[in-house]
């Protein structure tokens, strides 16, 4: 089960930041690099480092050609990836173009099991207090 730590600051909130409360977010220690990724992937997997690359890269390649074709990618046990926009809403169909998108992103979301593991993680730093 995973471990998750959490720092605690004091901070305005509220619509109109009248007042003061206590907030906590969730401690990110570290950047893992993709090089971190394919070692450790290799190590668990068996394959060499290379292979594990190779795998990754296509993969890569792969989703990114599918997602900016319009396919939602099912990523397994991770969750499911795909593409959104946001757009101006306009009266006249004559004015909708590519010109009225806002917003565009990747939308993830994550597997059941992702979320369960979430869900299902330790959270610690709450003043001793932890989610045991």
């Amino acid at each position: 089960m995973g471990k998750l730590r959490v720092s605690v600051s004091h901070q305005r909130v509220g619509v109109n930041q009248n007042r003061k409360m206590y907030v906590a977010h969730l401690v990110s220690y570290s950047m893992i690099s993709l090089e971190q990724l394919i070692q450790m992937a290799a190590s668990d997997s068996g394959m060499s480092e290379s292979n594990v690359a190779a795998a990754l890269y296509a993969l890569a390649t792969q989703v990114e050609e599918l997602v900016l074709t319009g396919h939602s990618v099912d990523l397994g046990v991770l969750g499911i990836l795909r593409a959104s926009f946001s757009c101006k809403a306009k009266e006249r169909i004559e004015d909708l173009d590519y010109t009225c998108i806002t917003r565009r992103r990747f939308i993830f979301t994550p597997s059941d099991r992702l979320k369960t593991a979430l869900y299902n993680a330790h959270v610690e730093g709450f003043g001793g207090k932890s989610s045991e």
